[in-house]
């Protein structure tokens, strides 16, 4: 590779002190690199602004958390680029290189790494014609439709194309990607998919129903959720909210065509990733 877009984050990067960092390690391999024009007042040398993104770039890396990679899956879609995540979040399961690991960013030079592709989700939602509005946002890790701050309970039936129905009364639904599963879906008590595979997973929040399990639908599924409660209901791309359900609205979720592409420098077993990460959460309470 011989173009990079670097993505920070103020935030979580203060003083943009390791995002400097990348830059020099990535500029010592001959890689031009460029960045948003928003950050030309930060004295970050080595660097070329645009305005406009590059169409030749091959690669964004993002320096934040998961929620950052998410922020940048858009432009990653625009471009048609792969992602590379260094975390400063707390967990970082979509931010897979730690600060500590910036040698490995030598092999951008040399073509030493893997590239996979990650499902998405689409969310649709009837606007007053009855006409069905697709969202201009996919979904990386999941769709969650919940209850937000209205009080009470939510009652959801979730409904396949084919026909097959269950019904939820429960503080609200996650329907996650197989990259999603390791996210709310995870800590609802949804089940871990392999991110090789397609699939959608709903878990119900916090079931005050007999049947309390997810369930995982095939790639090609449709699924209808329709709201049954007689509260208004938030929906919610990636944790920011699309739409709202009104009571006896549907909305349907199903597979993108197209997929978000994530660069790996090392070869990660998914188990082993992920106890790693899941001890970082423990030490974290």
């Amino acid at each position: 590779m011989k173009k990079v877009i670097i993505f920070p984050n103020r935030i979580k990067d203060i003083d943009l002190i390791l995002t400097k960092r990348v830059v020099k390690k990535i500029y010592s391999h001959g890689i031009k690199i460029y960045m948003d024009s928003d950050f030309s007042g930060e004295k970050i040398e080595d660097v070329i602004f645009y305005d406009t993104p590059p169409a030749d770039a091959e690669l964004i890396v993002v320096i934040g958390g998961d929620g950052s990679v998410i922020d940048a899956s858009r432009l990653a879609l625009e471009l048609d680029l792969p992602l590379l995540g260094i975390n400063l979040g707390k967990v970082g399961y979509l931010a897979t290189l730690d600060p500590e690991q910036l040698d490995l960013l030598s092999k951008i030079a040399t073509d030493e790494y893997t590239i996979s592709q990650r499902m998405l989700l689409c969310l649709e939602k009837a606007d007053s014609s009855g006409q069905m509005i697709r969202s201009d946002r996919l979904a990386v890790n999941d769709v969650i439709i919940s209850r937000g701050s209205s009080p009470g309970i939510t009652d959801l039936r979730i409904e396949s194309g084919r026909g097959d129905s269950v019904r939820f009364r429960a503080d609200g639904v996650v329907l996650a990607t197989p990259t999603g599963s390791t996210a709310y879906s995870l800590s609802a008590g949804g089940p871990i998919v392999s991110p090789g595979l397609d699939s959608i997973t709903v878990t119900p929040i916090c079931p005050h129903s007999f049947f309390n399990r997810a369930v995982v639908y095939g790639p090609n599924e449709v699924i209808s959720i329709t709201n049954l409660a007689f509260s208004c209901l938030d929906i919610c791309i990636d944790g920011r909210i699309f739409e709202t359900l009104s009571e006896g609205e549907s909305c349907r979720v199903y597979r993108s065509e197209t997929k978000i592409k994530m660069l790996s420098l090392e070869d990660a077993n998914l188990f082993s990733t992920l106890s790693k990460k899941i001890k970082i959460m423990h030490e974290l309470v």
